[in-house]
Protein backbone atom coordinates (compact mmCIF):
# COMPACT_ATOMS: atom_id res chain seq x y z
CA UNK A 1 0.00 0.00 0.00
CA UNK A 2 2.84 2.71 0.93
CA UNK A 3 4.51 1.56 -2.37
CA UNK A 4 1.58 2.73 -4.42
CA UNK A 5 0.94 5.63 -2.28
CA UNK A 6 4.05 7.06 -2.84
CA UNK A 7 3.63 6.18 -6.86
CA UNK A 8 0.41 8.58 -6.52
CA UNK A 9 2.47 11.15 -4.69
CA UNK A 10 5.25 11.67 -6.95
CA UNK A 11 3.34 11.48 -10.05
CA UNK A 12 1.20 14.12 -8.50
CA UNK A 13 4.61 16.45 -7.77
CA UNK A 14 6.60 15.46 -11.09
CA UNK A 15 3.62 15.57 -13.25
CA UNK A 16 0.94 17.42 -12.30
CA UNK A 17 3.67 20.32 -10.16
CA UNK A 18 1.03 20.23 -7.80
CA UNK A 19 2.87 20.05 -4.14
CA UNK A 20 0.33 21.15 -2.18
CA UNK A 21 -2.09 18.08 -3.25
CA UNK A 22 0.80 16.36 -2.56
CA UNK A 23 1.73 17.32 0.80
CA UNK A 24 -2.21 16.73 1.07
CA UNK A 25 -1.62 12.66 1.22
CA UNK A 26 0.47 12.93 4.09
CA UNK A 27 -3.00 13.55 6.41
CA UNK A 28 -5.28 11.14 4.42
CA UNK A 29 -2.66 8.22 4.47
CA UNK A 30 -0.83 6.80 7.54
CA UNK A 31 2.00 5.35 5.73
CA UNK A 32 3.51 8.39 4.37
CA UNK A 33 6.04 10.77 5.96
CA UNK A 34 7.29 14.03 5.09
CA UNK A 35 10.71 12.56 4.71
CA UNK A 36 8.95 9.87 2.11
CA UNK A 37 7.87 12.52 -0.70
CA UNK A 38 10.72 15.11 -0.12
CA UNK A 39 13.24 13.52 -2.62
CA UNK A 40 10.40 14.06 -5.47
CA UNK A 41 10.60 17.90 -4.92
CA UNK A 42 12.53 19.89 -7.32
CA UNK A 43 15.67 21.59 -6.21
CA UNK A 44 14.45 24.75 -6.11
CA UNK A 45 11.10 24.74 -4.27
CA UNK A 46 9.89 27.49 -1.83
CA UNK A 47 9.44 25.62 1.72
CA UNK A 48 6.68 27.50 2.67
CA UNK A 49 4.54 25.14 0.68
CA UNK A 50 5.56 22.05 3.27
CA UNK A 51 7.07 24.04 6.08
CA UNK A 52 3.59 23.21 7.96
CA UNK A 53 4.46 18.83 7.38
CA UNK A 54 7.87 19.51 8.08
CA UNK A 55 7.15 21.18 11.96
CA UNK A 56 4.28 18.94 12.10
CA UNK A 57 6.77 15.91 11.50
CA UNK A 58 9.40 17.04 13.75
CA UNK A 59 7.27 17.72 16.20
CA UNK A 60 5.40 14.09 16.09
CA UNK A 61 9.52 12.40 15.70
CA UNK A 62 9.85 15.09 19.06
CA UNK A 63 7.14 13.75 21.10
CA UNK A 64 8.63 9.66 19.95
CA UNK A 65 11.87 10.72 21.53
CA UNK A 66 10.47 11.79 25.03
CA UNK A 67 8.58 8.65 24.32
CA UNK A 68 11.83 6.30 23.80
CA UNK A 69 13.30 8.66 26.74
CA UNK A 70 10.54 7.21 29.05
CA UNK A 71 11.02 3.91 28.25
CA UNK A 72 14.55 4.13 28.50
CA UNK A 73 14.38 5.47 32.01
CA UNK A 74 11.67 2.73 33.11
CA UNK A 75 14.01 -0.22 31.80
CA UNK A 76 17.33 1.50 33.89
CA UNK A 77 14.79 1.47 36.87
CA UNK A 78 13.46 -1.65 36.28
CA UNK A 79 17.23 -3.35 35.86
CA UNK A 80 18.06 -1.64 39.20
CA UNK A 81 15.57 -3.20 41.22
CA UNK A 82 15.92 -6.32 39.15
CA UNK A 83 19.69 -6.06 40.32
CA UNK A 84 18.83 -4.87 43.82
CA UNK A 85 16.59 -7.96 44.07
CA UNK A 86 19.32 -10.60 42.85
CA UNK A 87 21.56 -8.86 45.09
CA UNK A 88 18.70 -9.44 48.19
CA UNK A 89 18.50 -13.34 47.19
CA UNK A 90 22.25 -13.50 47.45
CA UNK A 91 22.52 -12.31 50.87
CA UNK A 92 19.18 -14.45 52.04
CA UNK A 93 20.28 -17.21 54.62
CA UNK A 94 17.70 -19.52 56.55
CA UNK A 95 18.24 -21.81 59.59
CA UNK A 96 17.70 -25.47 59.62
CA UNK A 97 17.51 -26.69 63.29
CA UNK A 98 18.55 -30.99 63.75
CA UNK A 99 14.71 -31.36 64.01
CA UNK A 100 13.99 -30.41 60.96
CA UNK A 101 12.34 -33.35 58.93
CA UNK A 102 12.15 -33.80 54.86
CA UNK A 103 8.47 -32.60 53.36
CA UNK A 104 8.67 -35.92 51.07
CA UNK A 105 9.95 -38.77 53.33
CA UNK A 106 9.94 -37.75 57.06
CA UNK A 107 13.52 -38.69 57.84
CA UNK A 108 15.48 -36.26 59.58
CA UNK A 109 16.67 -33.76 57.27
CA UNK A 110 20.61 -33.67 58.04
CA UNK A 111 21.14 -36.98 57.05
CA UNK A 112 22.29 -35.99 53.61
CA UNK A 113 21.87 -33.36 51.43
CA UNK A 114 19.26 -31.46 51.06
CA UNK A 115 17.36 -28.50 49.51
CA UNK A 116 15.35 -25.39 51.22
CA UNK A 117 13.32 -23.24 49.56
CA UNK A 118 12.41 -19.82 50.14
CA UNK A 119 8.99 -20.47 51.56
CA UNK A 120 10.88 -22.69 53.98
CA UNK A 121 10.07 -26.52 52.60
CA UNK A 122 12.89 -28.77 52.80
CA UNK A 123 13.56 -31.49 50.46
CA UNK A 124 16.21 -34.41 50.75
CA UNK A 125 18.27 -33.49 47.28
CA UNK A 126 17.05 -37.53 46.36
CA UNK A 127 13.38 -37.24 47.80
CA UNK A 128 13.34 -33.68 45.41
CA UNK A 129 14.48 -35.16 42.30
CA UNK A 130 12.36 -38.18 42.67
CA UNK A 131 8.91 -35.56 43.02
CA UNK A 132 10.47 -33.27 40.11
CA UNK A 133 11.10 -36.80 37.45
CA UNK A 134 7.34 -36.92 37.22
CA UNK A 135 6.36 -33.49 35.79
CA UNK A 136 9.41 -33.38 33.60
CA UNK A 137 8.88 -33.86 29.90
CA UNK A 138 10.84 -36.85 28.97
CA UNK A 139 14.22 -34.79 27.93
CA UNK A 140 14.26 -33.64 31.08
CA UNK A 141 14.13 -36.54 32.57
CA UNK A 142 17.13 -37.89 30.47
CA UNK A 143 19.38 -34.53 31.44
CA UNK A 144 18.61 -35.14 34.68
CA UNK A 145 19.73 -38.60 34.93
CA UNK A 146 22.93 -37.65 32.69
CA UNK A 147 24.16 -35.06 35.58
CA UNK A 148 23.33 -37.13 38.57
CA UNK A 149 25.68 -40.01 36.56
CA UNK A 150 27.82 -37.10 35.58
CA UNK A 151 28.36 -35.57 38.93
CA UNK A 152 28.80 -38.69 40.85
CA UNK A 153 31.72 -39.95 38.70
CA UNK A 154 33.01 -36.78 38.21
CA UNK A 155 33.34 -36.40 42.16
CA UNK A 156 34.52 -39.77 42.13
CA UNK A 157 37.08 -38.97 40.02
CA UNK A 158 38.19 -35.88 41.73
CA UNK A 159 38.69 -37.59 45.36
CA UNK A 160 40.53 -40.00 44.01
CA UNK A 161 42.89 -38.11 42.26
CA UNK A 162 42.79 -35.31 44.48
CA UNK A 163 43.30 -32.81 41.82
CA UNK A 164 42.84 -29.27 41.96
CA UNK A 165 39.96 -26.66 41.68
CA UNK A 166 39.92 -27.19 37.97
CA UNK A 167 37.79 -30.58 38.29
CA UNK A 168 35.90 -29.44 41.53
CA UNK A 169 34.81 -25.98 39.40
CA UNK A 170 33.47 -28.47 36.43
CA UNK A 171 31.26 -30.72 39.37
CA UNK A 172 30.06 -27.36 40.28
CA UNK A 173 29.03 -26.19 37.22
CA UNK A 174 27.62 -29.69 36.99
CA UNK A 175 25.45 -29.60 40.34
CA UNK A 176 24.32 -25.86 38.97
CA UNK A 177 22.31 -26.91 36.09
CA UNK A 178 21.17 -29.93 37.79
CA UNK A 179 19.77 -27.59 40.38
CA UNK A 180 18.68 -25.02 37.84
CA UNK A 181 16.21 -27.86 36.66
CA UNK A 182 14.93 -30.04 39.70
CA UNK A 183 15.36 -27.17 41.97
CA UNK A 184 13.73 -24.11 40.28
CA UNK A 185 10.27 -23.96 42.27
CA UNK A 186 9.28 -25.64 44.74
CA UNK A 187 7.29 -28.92 44.03
CA UNK A 188 4.56 -28.19 47.33
CA UNK A 189 3.95 -24.72 46.34
CA UNK A 190 5.30 -23.60 43.10
CA UNK A 191 4.26 -24.18 39.58
CA UNK A 192 4.15 -28.02 39.51
CA UNK A 193 1.89 -27.57 42.21
CA UNK A 194 -0.19 -25.11 40.08
CA UNK A 195 -0.13 -27.46 37.09
CA UNK A 196 -0.77 -31.01 39.10
CA UNK A 197 -4.28 -29.69 40.73
CA UNK A 198 -6.15 -31.67 38.97
CA UNK A 199 -4.00 -34.80 39.37
CA UNK A 200 -6.04 -37.60 41.61
CA UNK A 201 -4.60 -38.08 45.05
CA UNK A 202 -5.12 -41.77 44.20
CA UNK A 203 -3.49 -43.35 41.03
CA UNK A 204 -6.00 -44.98 39.06
CA UNK A 205 -4.34 -47.96 38.73
CA UNK A 206 -3.72 -48.87 42.68
CA UNK A 207 -7.36 -46.95 43.42
CA UNK A 208 -8.89 -50.39 44.10
CA UNK A 209 -6.06 -51.98 45.92
CA UNK A 210 -6.82 -49.08 48.16
CA UNK A 211 -10.06 -49.19 48.84
CA UNK A 212 -9.92 -52.92 49.47
CA UNK A 213 -7.34 -51.49 52.28
CA UNK A 214 -9.62 -49.35 54.15
CA UNK A 215 -12.10 -52.08 54.26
Amino acid sequence: RKKLWLKIARHVVEQEKNIKKAIAFLSECDLLKIEDILPFFPDFVTIDDFKEAICSALQEYNEHIESLKGNMQDATMSAQAIRSDIQEMRNKYGIVSAQEKCCVCSYPLLTRSFYLFPCQHLYHADCLIQEVLQHLSSKQRKRVIELQDRVARESQAASAADESGAVFSKVEQLKSELDDIVAADCVFCGEVMIKSIDKPFIDPKEYEEVVRSWL
